[in-house]
């Protein structure tokens, strides 16, 4: 074979591979996977069952995908390492129209950025399977709620400007990252046009998240049965939400993260078919001084137990574990289950599916 033939054949040869590797990457039907788990009108896929350390459990940071009839419509954080989940999943988030972030921590809020750049791939994808038109691609815009500012200003030590507050509002955090003429990421703005992805838009709706009164939840979200509510809870100088997801008569509650202070977890858990808690914390009292400040910031074990057995909830999904907890789950359902609650205990982990049936 002359040099010539035996490059071509060579050639030829990766281009099948290339080739194979690319329809495999797409079209391998024989693997389980997470997204085929969902089924009913409300179910929550777990993203992310972490904390803020990485370890060798493998937990990606805190993050949930919520479906609707089947479809995923809303993501409840997008921590580090919820992008990863969310391409083992399975799932086409083209139609993804609501994100939740309950507060602004990088282990909430990290992979945002590259689950909405993959949203507007997705629909790419979707167009050229020539199931739906090209282009346009997606035009519709993705809905982002979190908390207002809260005013928290830097410790004089820091030696920070002393009007700087520690958290922007959701909607500096959010245009911060993609607002046209200002956004670090806002190359996405004609990046989505590019790749006849879409036309890239966004809405952001700041919440109070005021906790110091013991108020009820305010709702966000009202639209063909779907309804959404959040709260303002503890978590130190954080401006934090919790939130309150109801379709078709079954709720999804979900903490965030929050040490649980006064009474307004109890208000948004009220007869909740599922809550989400934040279980940071492996004992009730710290082990030594330097967890003091995760202790202010996050809830006990028997607080959860508290709270879920005073708001009537069904069943408990114990997430947010870090090292202290992940070998302490069963110490920590002692205590729950010592305040009285008799619902169901199951402990979060990366892709787990929860349907809430009809």
């Amino acid at each position: 074979m002359s040099y010539r033939k035996w490059t071509r054949s060579i050639a030829f040869t990766s281009l099948l591979t290339s080739l194979s590797f690319f329809t495999t990457a797409y079209a391998d039907k024989d693997e389980d996977l997470a997204v085929d788990d969902v089924e009913g009108s409300l179910s929550v896929m777990v993203l992310g069952s972490g904390g803020p350390v990485a370890t060798t459990a493998g937990r990606a940071s805190a993050s949930y995908l919520i479906f609707i009839d089947g479809k995923p419509k809303i993501l409840m954080d997008a921590g580090g390492g919820a992008y990863k989940s969310l391409a083992m999943s399975g799932v086409d988030i083209k139609d993804l129209d609501i994100v939740l972030l309950s507060h602004l921590h990088l282990d909430h809020t990290g992979d945002l950025p590259s689950i909405i750049k993959t949203m507007y791939f997705h629909n790419r994808i979707y167009n050229i399977t020539g199931e739906g038109t090209f282009p346009p691609g997606r035009t519709a815009p993705f809905r982002v709620f979190g908390p207002a500012t809260n005013g928290a200003k830097f410790p004089p030590v820091l030696g920070a400007d002393p009007t700087t507050t520690q958290y922007p509002s959701t909607s500096e955090h959010v245009d911060g990252h993609y607002a046209l003429n200002t956004g670090i990421d806002r190359y996405l703005n004609i990046f989505t046009r590019a790749i006849s992805g879409g036309i890239f838009n966004y809405n952001t709706t700041d919440v109070s998240p005021n906790w110091k009164s013991d108020s009820v939840e305010v709702e966000i979200v009202k639209e063909k049965g779907l309804v959404i509510s959040a709260i303002g809870v503890n978590h130190g100088p954080v401006p934090a939400l919790a939130f309150r997801i109801e379709y078709k008569g079954r709720s999804i509650v979900y903490s965030g993260d929050t040490s649980s202070v006064g009474n307004n977890m109890i208000n948004i858990s009220e007869d909740a078919d599922l809550l989400i808690y934040d279980t940071a914390l492996g004992t009730d009292m710290p082990p030594n001084d330097s967890f003091n400040i995760f202790y202010a910031l996050h809830t006990k074990p028997s607080r959860i137990g508290e709270v879920a057995y005073a708001a009537g909830v069904k069943k408990l999904l114990l997430s947010h574990i870090t090292p202290q907890t992940e070998n302490r789950i069963p110490q920590v359902k002692d205590l729950i289950r010592a305040q009285g609650f008799t619902g169901e205990i199951k402990t979060a982990k990366d892709l787990k599916v929860i349907n809430l049936h009809d």
